[in-house]
């Protein structure tokens, strides 16, 4: 109904699964290209055969000059935002945090003490290596993913660059 058009406009009633959501901010660390996800790389079977996979571009859904500017966005909710706790020292890292609340069916309002925390982004800015979500489900720690989603993001996102030996952009 046209509730939807108004509530959606800043976020409320929309409903997307992780996997969706990850795709869409991977369309704008591939510079507008959506690919298509995959999970795994490759499959060795026992008779010697390897089959890989690699990224399948679909289409561009955005200009890559757009791309580059939700991806400034992005970076500056990290370095000069609310989602300070999702930084890596030495990177630039683009993402957005998420609080959504939870509609509870019994009463068709939102619970008060319920919610979901997300945050999404990809690092190195410049040239991602990975896009990645955490995502917490009725989190009791704090009430914004700022606090919860965003520094568990940060905490993965430096293990991946230390790991893969990404070299600092900053």
């Amino acid at each position: 109904g046209d509730i939807y058009k108004a509530t959606g406009s800043y976020g409320q009633g929309l409903t997307v699964s992780p996997l969706q959501m990850v795709n869409a901010i991977n369309a704008v660390a591939n510079r507008g290209r959506l690919v298509q996800p995959y999970i795994v790389s490759q499959i060795r079977y026992s008779d010697d055969i390897v089959e890989d996979f690699e990224p399948e571009v679909i289409r561009e859904v955005i200009s890559s000059g757009t791309a580059a500017q939700i991806s400034a966005m992005m970076v500056n909710v990290v370095d000069s935002g609310h989602a300070a706790k999702a930084a890596v020292e030495g990177y630039y890292v683009a993402g957005k945090t998420g609080t959504a609340q939870v509609a509870n069916p019994d009463t068709g309002r939102y619970f008060v003490d319920k919610t979901i925390h997300n945050f999404v982004g990809f690092a190195p800015n410049e040239n991602p290596k990975f896009t990645m979500i955490t995502k917490l489900d009725y989190p009791s720690a704090a009430r914004y993913s700022a606090d919860t989603a965003a520094p568990l993001f940060g905490e993965i996102a430096k293990f991946l660059l230390e790991y893969y030996q990404i070299p600092p952009n900053r």
